[in-house]
């Protein structure tokens, strides 16, 4: 059986982002809160490893990352209904990629405050898109509270399975071993985001 300081040393291995982790493990909560208002997806599993490695509980984190999102949201919108006459906002809405989206989605305004927060690249184009739409604040923070709750949770526990997954796979292995397998869970990430990103373009493309 591998002692602890091994197996965390194994976790730091395999970890693409392993000064994040360090953050949320040193700062706890708090900064899964802080860095899901400023980042997102990132924080949010790093948040779910540290809970599935007991330096968090799950709960308090999951509701952490989605208040943090959630505030991320409220402030980006606010900011839109603010300066929705700016040539530069307005500018950016007008983006090809951008402009495709939202054009869809503007048919169904309750549809669009409910996913835009989980289609990439329209994080910030979301809500400021919902603003300058006129969908009003107190819609705007129900349909995008519920959608921040089940983001936070869903990125959360997502963390929290990836590394209860990987423990149970790979936990008893070889330094030897390990060093093997962190390249090659680099490279299933890297070729399925490839993948994700080319299916999206082609697309948009047929769009």
């Amino acid at each position: 059986m591998n002692s602890p300081e091994y197996r965390s040393d194994f976790w730091r291995s395999i970890t693409l982002s392993g000064w994040l982790e360090s953050l949320v493990e040193t700062y706890g909560t708090l900064a899964v809160f802080v860095g899901t208002t400023l980042e997102g997806e990132a924080v949010a599993i790093a948040g779910g490893v540290m809970a599935h490695r007991e330096h968090l509980s799950f709960w308090p984190v999951a509701l952490a990352a989605a208040t943090g999102g959630y505030l991320s949201d409220v402030v980006i919108y606010s900011l839109g209904r603010k300066y929705k006459d700016s040539p530069r906002l307005r500018g950016a809405l007008e983006n090809p990629k951008v402009a495709r989206v939202v054009a869809k989605l503007s048919l169904n305004i309750v549809l669009f405050a409910l996913i835009f927060r989980f289609i990439p690249g329209m994080r910030t184009a979301g809500p400021v898109a919902l603003a300058t739409l006129g969908m009003p604040p107190l819609q705007y923070g129900f349909y995008t509270g519920l959608a921040a709750f089940v983001w936070g949770v869903t990125g959360v526990m997502l963390g929290y399975f990836l590394g209860h997954s990987v423990e149970a796979l790979f936990g008893e292995l070889h330094r030897i071993e390990h060093a093997l397998i962190a390249p090659a869970i680099v490279a299933v990430v890297l070729g399925g985001a490839v993948y994700l990103w080319r299916r999206h373009r082609r697309a948009t493309r047929e769009v």
